[in-house]
């Protein structure tokens, strides 16, 4: 049996979207449970997806960790896709995805995001690097995507983007839950980390096609597609454990340097950051 488990907050219309985009795509699939987690919504998302899905409600807003675990926590199915609010899935996705877990060794599969415009998002990758972080909150992720040659990376990574994430139900007992002390950002990150130091294989699937309108739920109208002061609080959290001694003091520091409220300091550091990406 197949879970898809979406969280919302306030995203009635994209929810609404989302759902009908899974209830098309597991057409051919046997057994499929469809839970949108209402996290304390004050719109009309309970209501408008109720006759499409079984609805959660949480009485407050938690965030999507605490959200995504209530929903997993209920979720029947043997594999369980983690889906985000702001996500379409493209037709043939949730079936190849699903077809992944043949292989008795994949705890975790990812789709192929896509940018609105049909371009290749960032949709995993390898253990995370200083330049990656400085990258990500400094709003360069999309310069160094375009610099890098060849097609997106797929088949076996460190990790997979929560925003189409796939994962047997024996991996959320290994190695879950998602770590609620994040307040948005890298749940899925640790997730597939500790997966991976369990004997699990994580693997982005190519043919799991999904469009993914990248930070539509948190940060809608701004131009780095993420809320900065979240962002750099995770990752720096993340950076204690996840890097060794004086790299995460280093994270620490410059994440704080690029999402001052100084608008001259934070150009100052992407400026320099551009610089070094194009020497």
């Amino acid at each position: 049996m197949l879970s898809v488990v979406i969280p919302s907050f306030n995203t009635a219309e994209m929810t609404l979207r989302c759902v009908r985009a899974v209830a098309d795509g597991v057409l051919v699939v046997e057994a499929v449970e469809v839970i949108v987690v209402d996290d304390g919504s004050t719109d009309d998302t309970a209501s408008r997806v109720a006759p499409f899905a079984r609805v959660i409600r949480l009485e407050r807003n938690s965030g999507f960790a605490v959200a995504a675990n209530r929903g997993v926590s209920e979720a029947r199915g043997d594999i369980i896709l983690l889906l985000n609010s702001d996500a379409i899935v493209q037709p043939g996705a949730i079936v190849a995805l699903v077809a992944a877990f043949d292989d008795a060794q994949l705890g975790i599969a990812g789709a192929q995001l896509l940018n609105e415009d049909g371009s290749p998002q960032w949709s995993g990758g390898p253990k995370p690097t200083l330049l990656w972080l400085l990258a990500v909150v400094s709003g360069l992720g999309g310069v160094l995507g375009r610099l890098r040659r060849g097609a997106p990376r797929t088949g076996r990574v460190d990790w997979v983007s929560g925003a189409a994430m796939a994962f047997r139900a024996e991996v959320w007992r290994d190695a879950g839950p998602l770590d609620e002390s994040f307040r948005f950002y890298c749940q899925d990150l640790e997730l597939c980390i500790r997966a991976r130091t369990k004997g699990w294989d994580v693997r982005i699937v190519a043919e799991a096609r999904v469009t993914h309108a990248m930070g539509a739920t948190i940060a809608a109208g701004s131009e780095l597609h993420h809320d900065p002061a979240k962002l750099w609080s995770d990752l720096a959290d993340w950076a204690r454990v996840g890097l060794l001694g004086r790299w995460a003091l280093v994270v620490a520091g410059s994440l704080r340097a690029l999402v001052t409220r100084d608008p001259a300091v934070r150009a100052g550091v992407r400026a320099l950051l551009r610089g070094s990406v194009s020497s």
